[in-house]
């Protein structure tokens, strides 16, 4: 009885179970954070990022739709208006170009409203007009003889033209592509498809080519922080802690339950005098002795005596002696 009390586990005190579901709940926060940060690079912060670097005209252009185009295959598909969906390969696309012209701010006037169009179109100083080749230079003598099919102009347009920009790309956002019920397709091109359809949109002052439908700064620059402020605080903290816990706190619950092996190591490798115990030394030799006569204590302890008295036969030393002179007369 006295041996299973002493076998019983000692109950974990209350330091070492806030220790314990300290250190699991920052293991798996560091985890969840990690992975929730990998997630939210391809669906918010990229786009964000784009967002902020294509530079939007928060000032809506007014745009029309004038072409659409339904392809299908995927060397065709280039790009594609709307897609539900940023991962898949494209294999049936709807393409819709728009016109646009700028708009103005309410408390501008209309003087200076045109003041602004001519400064967006005007030479810029940092262009190398000199050393611009015209691509009509470049074109085969034989190809001006053929008659070429009359295509709208895309692209800036003069000041002379009702639009700033022709044929240019519509896209709901900066990359294209959503999920629902935050983007639903069908409804975008229900919108925005009918040939002849005027609408707000805004346009890329680093690709005036570029359209998009829906633009909320405040809102995009919010999604990027949360994102962002959210999951790399969280992952830091936990690794700063995990990495403490490891190097200072179990580090020194394990010095502790060694620091009686390392004694028990220290004393039998030293001998009273202090000095180190080898094969030839007097110390060595006395507990070596001393281990060989509690050795032989124990076997003889252990060993039953029933069993011994029973397998050796019983001598008595007068039938011996008696058997003893009986030869001896023989003789």
């Amino acid at each position: 009885m006295a041996d299973e009390e002493e076998k019983l586990p000692i109950p974990p005190t209350f330091l070492e179970k806030l220790l314990f579901y300290t250190t699991a709940t920052f293991v798996l926060l560091a985890i969840f954070s990690l992975f929730a940060f990998l997630f939210l690079v391809p669906f918010v912060i990229e786009p964000a990022f784009t967002t902020i670097f294509m530079q939007f005209d928060p000032v809506a252009a007014l745009c029309v739709t004038t072409e659409v185009k339904q392809l299908f295959g995927v060397s065709n598909c280039s790009w594609a208006s709307c897609r539900e969906g940023c991962t898949k390969d494209l294999f049936e696309c709807t393409q819709i170009r728009v016109n646009y012209k700028l708009g103005y701010a309410p408390n501008i006037s209309a003087t200076e409203y045109e003041e602004l169009i001519r400064a967006e179109r005007s030479l810029r100083k940092d262009y190398e007009y000199e050393n611009y080749e015209s691509p009509i230079d470049k074109i085969d003598p034989e190809m001006e003889q053929q008659e070429l099919e009359d295509i709208a102009p895309t692209g800036l347009q003069g000041e002379d033209s009702e639009w700033y920009f022709t044929g240019a790309r519509l896209f709901p956002n900066v990359k294209g592509c959503g999920y629902p019920p935050i983007l639903n397709c069908t409804v975008f091109y229900g919108k925005y498809k009918p040939i002849g359809n005027n609408y707000t949109c805004y346009y890329s002052r680093i690709d005036p080519g570029l359209v998009i439908t829906e633009l909320d700064m405040w809102q995009n620059t919010l999604n990027l922080v949360y994102a962002m402020a959210i999951p790399i605080p969280s992952f830091i903290i936990s690794v700063i802690y995990l990495t403490f816990a490891y190097f200072k706190i179990y580090n020194t619950e394990d010095e502790s339950e060694q620091a009686p092996l390392q004694s028990d190591a220290e004393a039998m490798a030293t001998g009273d005098d202090g000095k180190p115990t080898t094969p030839g030394s007097d110390t060595f030799r006395e507990d070596l002795a001393c281990f060989g006569h509690q050795l032989k204590l124990q076997l003889a302890n252990d060993k039953p005596k029933d069993g011994f008295e029973s397998n050796s036969p019983p001598i008595s030393n007068s039938a011996s002696l008696s058997g003893t002179k009986s030869s001896f007369v023989n003789a």
